[in-house]
């Protein structure tokens, strides 16, 4: 009865210390997601052997069970298990431990936890109205009385939330702000980043070595900074055929170069990490293999990179607040002529922060030579106005409406049809000449009088008259 009274003066001068620690700090303890189903415990009746935050009446926290809480740094506002972030401001995550079993368990080594740590998480990224989990999980291991020479493993974990309107708000752990609190010689120890690994981080009461014994004196709290800020970019893609006019859409032949250039440029105030471009073609799209080149910050004059842009993708590590990074390379369009007239998309996407993406994408419009039109006899008498028929029509049917044409006189008409007319003259004149010379030898076959008077008719039609009937003033 002595011990236990005396224990229970311990737990009570503990429990007023731990909550002289965060009693200022306004905790709210409302109902909250927790896990898993446990055994609960109270001040008055605790645990047999080393168990945490399942105490109901603790008088610092109320219900041990909600241990993970959120407020904005710097204000006197309540821990919450819920609250919005605005870009800008800072937030202070708390995550309270407590080894529930009494302090008369200590000695045997039943109340004491071994290799304890904590793991805590965080969202990287918020966007407008999504709830994002800041989660606080406690591991350790124990004996129970009823099996003390076999080591178990115990897990609690817990759940507060995150919420924003500004949509894309990054959060970021400001670094060398994880502290532990207690009132051992471990206090306002700073903690190593693995707390926010799936391990976590060891915790302790003098040490950080993970060994901590059960009582309230030995309980205490975690406590890291979360910064709100507001994620910008802005990302392009653009296409060209000569590598210096770039647009959204071009159009090229089968067999064509074309060239992309990828600009991204990073306009918040927040770092990005672990930037990944990633390009998606249309198959009859072929990457140039050695085209690829990255111009940033620390390569003004391109870096050639190796041919995985459309594969793996291109990890450029983290892209300060401000940066550009541009990045142009080629493709080839396949010669296949049944893309003709096919529009070929080609899209690239953005990843950074392990959940944030942006895409945008730029077109080739495939256009084919058409070919000299041809149609058939048939199929011009049917369509005349087709193109390819008007000739064909007209070297048909020259009579037709428009087949005709206008004479042309121009110099060399002129001369041909002067050529034509003195051949005619000529032609006639020699006529005439032979049919006098005929007439001629008939006569004097039949004994006529080659030189008596004859009158003939000229071609002209004008009278002629031998020369020897011509008067003297004609001679």
């Amino acid at each position: 009865m002595i011990h236990y009274f005396h224990n229970k003066i311990r737990v009570a001068k503990s429990l007023f210390v731990i909550g002289g620690l965060i009693a200022t700090l306004g905790i709210l303890v409302p109902v909250h997601a927790w896990g898993p189903e446990r055994t609960t415990y109270t001040n008055e009746h605790p645990a047999s052997y080393a168990t945490f935050n399942s105490i109901t009446d603790n008088v610092a926290v109320g219900d041990e069970r909600n241990f993970v809480r959120v407020r904005e740094l710097g204000t006197d506002d309540t821990y919450k298990d819920e609250i919005e972030v605005v870009p800008g401001k800072e937030y202070e995550v708390y995550i309270y431990y407590h080894n529930n079993a009494g302090s008369n368990t200590n000695a045997s080594g039943l109340g004491v936890a071994t290799n304890t740590r904590i793991a805590s998480a965080y969202p990287t990224i918020l966007k407008t109205n999504e709830r994002g989990m800041v989660s606080g999980i406690i591991s350790w291991s124990y004996v129970t009385p009823e099996n003390p020479k076999t080591a178990q493993t115990g897990k609690v974990w817990d759940e507060a939330y995150l919420t924003t309107q500004s949509d894309n708000t990054v959060l970021r752990y400001k670094t060398g702000t994880a502290t532990i609190h207690n009132a051992g010689a471990a206090n306002n120890s700073i903690l190593p980043t693995t707390l926010f690994t799936e391990e976590g981080t060891p915790i302790g009461f003098n040490k950080l070595t993970g060994t901590l014994p059960g009582c309230a004196e030995y309980s205490g709290y975690i406590t890291y900074t979360l910064v709100a800020e507001k994620t910008d970019t802005s990302l392009e893609k653009f296409v060209s055929l000569d590598g210096e006019n770039w647009a959204a859409e071009v159009t090229a032949k089968p067999g064509d170069y074309v060239t992309y250039k990828v600009q991204f440029n990073n306009t918040g105030n927040t770092d990005l990490t672990n930037v990944i471009f990633k390009d998606t073609h249309d198959e009859s799209l072929t990457l140039r293999s050695g085209s690829t080149k990255v111009f940033d910050v620390d390569n003004v004059d391109g870096k050639t990179i190796d041919d995985i842009i459309d594969l793996s993708g291109y990890n450029t590590g983290n892209a300060a607040a401000g940066a550009l990074v541009q990045i142009i390379y080629q493709a080839q369009i396949s010669w296949d002529q049944s893309i003709c007239n096919k529009s070929l998309n080609n899209t690239i996407t953005a990843s950074y922060n392990s959940t944030e993406q942006q895409s945008d994408n730029a077109t080739v419009l495939v256009a084919c030579e058409e070919p000299e039109p041809n149609p058939t006899p048939e199929e011009c008498k049917d369509n005349p106005n087709i193109p390819g028929c008007q000739e064909k029509n007209c070297k048909t049917n020259p009579e037709m409406e428009g087949c005709q044409e206008l004479p042309n006189t121009g110099p060399l008409e002129i001369v041909l049809a002067i050529v034509i007319i003195a051949g005619i003259g000529g032609g006639g004149y020699y006529l005439y000449r032979s049919r006098r010379t005929l007439k001629t030898v008939e006569d004097k076959a039949s004994g006529k009088d080659a030189s008596a008077t004859e009158e003939t008719t000229s071609i002209d039609g004008s009278k002629d008259v031998d020369s020897s009937q011509k008067p003297n003033d004609m001679v």
